[in-house]
């Protein structure tokens, strides 16, 4: 169609003049519904293409108002291309001018009340960062009384991504009416962001409010069961699935599969898995059940799934292919050449480039294996910058192997330092390091750099279930249980009975 030749990037003043033409004989001057079909014909496939055609029509169409559709279709081209895209039409400046030309235009034609086109800015704003020019936008539509829920969990949902927990609460406790929608929308906030008692505490709230919860809000609370390792209190979900859904769907069964392996259920996860129909078994369900079976040492079978996995015609993707190379690490080198096998056919198989988790886990599983050289080989020969991640495998490779790892876990440290990763505990191991080696002036020397740098490392913390409830115990509480107090100062004596030396214990356990 001649007339596609308007989104095209370059025109010369003939072509345009050309096109003038055609519009004219065609008669399609005076059709009011051309522009729209015009833009929404180009999305999603060519987002800049429908934001270069904008300003075109509006030239060639003296007559052509925009109206609530058309902001619709170029507020959803803008956010398509919120990541800048390379192109000579639209820099990376022109994106954030682009949305504030767009606001002016409809403040400027009286739609900026209507509740779509709000809605629209609001995710539009809330989607480039931001919050207060998407906050006014929203308390213009509360004035007005066009906001709905949309607008609310728009809005919602933008403080929860920007780690702004408390304006997300304040907002949801404001909320006129809760709907189910917006009941998921703050459960997954809390999810987001960690969380997890808070989001059961909301799904609980829903449950009292007799709000039924949608599958979002069902996902979510799966999500911060395994999050907690509160294994009742998923069963107790699992069973209200059951209840008043009856058959669930891939994606609520793969939360359930995530779920039981977290909380330390293996054999209920393979259940739920096995009685998954196998069109549901996409490659979100196989990555949960061999993410499952790495976490409890099931290395070899994880392995054969993933085998399956491929067999059946189901591509793995990114997350996969992480979760089946930590199995190969947990295997502690027996499983090397399987993990270089996947390894290499990420790219020459699937088209998947390895990134640097990837390149972390096969540091780790020649690590775990005592391939020192190697693994080190494979960690200056990344195409990207090592991560903590993928130095500390090594390091922790050093700490285990001992004899001349301990020569490259001091390499490593520097390393670490030079890219400024050195966090408390890369200080912790190189002490550990050094003191499996009784090499204890080193061990008095890194501690004394500790408390010169004030370096404190981050306390380590258990979460265990009791009675349906998850408590947490934190390294060094000195606030714990009384009767947690006595059982540990039990184990202790019992321990001091059969001869075990506690000086170096002890200092280990100063430094941590």
């Amino acid at each position: 169609m001649p007339l596609r030749l308007l989104s095209h990037p370059s025109l010369t003043a003939a072509q345009l003049r050309q096109l003038h033409g055609h519009l004219l004989t065609a008669s399609l001057l005076g059709d009011r519904y051309l522009p729209n079909i015009l833009l929404r014909g180009l999305l999603p496939d060519a987002p800049l293409r429908a934001l270069a055609l904008f300003p075109r029509l509006r030239r060639i169409l003296p007559a052509f108002l925009p109206n609530n559709y058309t902001f619709s279709f170029l507020l959803t081209a803008s956010i398509a291309t919120a990541i800048p895209i390379p192109s000579p039409s639209f820099p990376s400046s022109a994106h954030t001018q682009l949305i504030c030309a767009l606001h002016a235009l409809a403040v400027t034609l009286g739609w900026d009340a209507h509740a779509y086109v709000s809605n629209g800015f609001i995710h539009t704003y809330a989607s480039r960062g931001f919050l207060d020019a998407a906050r006014r936008v929203f308390d213009s539509a509360v004035l007005a009384r066009t906001d709905d829920v949309c607008s609310w969990t728009s809005l919602l949902t933008a403080y929860a991504r920007a780690g702004h927990m408390d304006d997300a609460c304040a907002l949801f406790d404001g909320m006129p009416h809760k709907t189910p929608i917006a009941w998921s929308a703050m459960l997954s906030a809390h999810v987001g962001a960690g969380g997890f008692g808070d989001a059961l505490e909301v799904f609980d709230m829903m449950l009292r409010a007799r709000v039924r919860p949608n599958r979002a809000a069902i996902v979510g609370a799966l999500a911060a069961c395994g999050g907690l390792g509160a294994l009742e209190q998923g069963r107790w979900v699992h069973a209200l699935i059951t209840a008043t859904a009856g058959r669930m769907d891939g994606g609520v069964a793969t939360a359930l599969v995530d779920m039981y392996a977290k909380c330390g259920s293996l054999d209920s996860a393979r259940q739920v898995f096995a009685a998954m129909p196998e069109p549901e078994r996409d490659v979100f369900a196989y990555t949960a059940m061999i993410s499952g079976l790495s976490d409890h040492g099931h290395c070899q079978e994880a392995v054969e799934l993933f085998g399956r996995m491929r067999d059946l015609g189901v591509r793995p993707n990114e997350v996969t292919f992480i979760c089946i190379l930590s199995a190969c690490a947990r295997a502690g080198g027996g499983l090397v050449s399987v993990a270089k096998e996947i390894f290499g056919s990420m790219s020459a198989v699937h088209g998947i480039e390895p990134g640097v988790e990837h390149y972390g886990s096969l540091v780790d599983v020649l690590g775990r294996a005592g391939m020192l050289a190697e693994a080190a080989a494979v960690a200056r020969a990344m195409p990207m910058r090592p991560d903590s991640y993928v130095l500390g495998a090594l390091l922790n490779a050093c700490r285990v192997h001992g004899g001349d790892g301990v020569k490259l876990g001091k390499q490593v440290v520097e390393w670490l330092a030079e890219l400024g990763l050195d966090h408390s505990g890369v200080h912790v191991q190189l002490s550990n390091m050094y003191a499996c080696s009784s090499k204890w002036e080193d061990v008095v020397r890194i501690r004394s750099v500790m408390e010169e740098k004030k370096v404190a490392k981050v306390p380590g913390c258990s979460m265990v279930e009791v009675d349906g409830v998850a408590c947490e115990f934190v390294a060094g509480d000195r606030f714990l249980d009384p009767c947690i107090n006595t059982v540990v100062r039990g184990l202790d004596q019992q321990l001091r009975l059969l001869g075990h030396d506690y000086r170096h214990l002890e200092e280990l356990s100063n430094l941590a």
